[in-house]
């Protein structure tokens, strides 16, 4: 009996056991699905676009799950190819229900400047072929999307390529997210939305840009805050879930919130108003560097009147 019960004490000690979990991108230019080679119009009236290549790396990767738990990925880089299947290994982890992700476009600062050819050929950042890297001073390549432009569906004359450079513009993305689990593991399915890469810029008379000013820190903006969703999924973990309106929560530097959403005012426990905010509807964020790690109430109001108050937990 004694062998018995230390056994199930063994058993209920014992941590879960990790399984792979998959991101998996899902490219869209508004409801149409994304393609390289297919025409797509642009931001204004006889703006059209034609992308030939779009590749971006994706790093420092958080995954917030299971109530509070978050599980840090600080080592992991992907370059995502949107020529290839969407499907990239986040590794064998102990993660159940996933609520939000969020991670950074490109290459952190501390790694952004080393030699690339230190890295095996398979690894991310070893040098590749169209080339993401931007020699020594520059460092690697963020974003690289490149294509035809014009005025007309049928008159794609002119060139853009622009390809984001400097550690200036390492963008952090944050957006709410599900999961969904099968025989092969977990899956973390993202709508990415690359049609909104070229909101407020027009490239139908073409540009070219490799570096860190005008239309690349458009687009990188665009990436970080207009991009990035949930995918649709059948999970039976998001069956009851309820829907989210700020995210990440527990979170350091900023939350989102659901589109529409005008303004928040953050207080303490004891009622008493810390900061307030006013949010672009169609890309609300809130920064909350300024908070002391803590436990905060947010009051939340939107562009139809109403509001929903949520509890925040800020760490760092």
């Amino acid at each position: 009996m004694l062998i018995k019960a230390l056994f199930a004490l063994a058993l209920m000690a014992a941590p879960a056991l990790a399984t792979e979990v998959t991101l998996v991108l899902d490219g869209w230019a508004g409801n149409t699905p994304f393609r390289l080679g297919s025409v797509y119009p642009g931001m204004r009236a006889g703006s059209f676009y034609r992308p030939e290549l779009l590749r971006y790396y994706i790093s420092k990767i958080t995954i917030h799950h299971d109530g509070s738990k978050r599980t840090h990925l600080p080592d992991l880089y992907l370059l995502v190819d949107v020529r290839e299947l969407g499907r990239y290994s986040l590794g064998d982890l102990d993660v159940g229900s996933v609520d939000s992700m969020t991670f950074h476009i490109g290459v952190d600062p501390a790694r952004n400047h080393l030699d690339p050819t230190t890295y095996p050929s398979f690894h991310p950042l070893a040098l590749k072929v169209p080339s993401m890297h931007w020699g020594w001073a520059g460092g690697y390549r963020y974003v690289t999307y490149e294509g035809a432009s014009g005025t007309s569906a049928s008159n794609l004359a002119a060139l853009f390529q622009i390809h984001t450079v400097d550690t200036t513009l390492y963008t952090r993305v944050a957006f709410k997210a599900s999961s969904t689990r099968s025989d092969l593991g977990i899956e973390i399915p993202v709508r990415a939305d690359y049609g909104r890469l070229f909101d407020d810029i027009d490239v139908s008379l073409g540009v070219v840009l490799h570096g860190n000013t005008d239309e690349a820190v458009t687009l990188m903006k665009n990436i970080g805050t207009r991009v990035f969703s949930a995918g649709s999924t059948t999970s039976v973990d998001s069956e009851d879930a309820s829907p989210m309106v700020m995210w990440p929560n527990p979170a350091a530097d900023i939350v989102l919130f659901d589109n529409g959403t005008t303004g928040a005012r953050v207080t303490d426990l004891s009622g008493v108003t810390i900061m307030t905010t006013t949010c672009d509807p169609a890309a609300p964020l809130m920064s909350i560097a300024s908070l002391s790690s803590g436990t905060y109430g947010v009051l939340i109001q939107r562009q139809d009147g109403s509001t929903a108050y949520e509890t925040l937990v800020v760490t760092r």
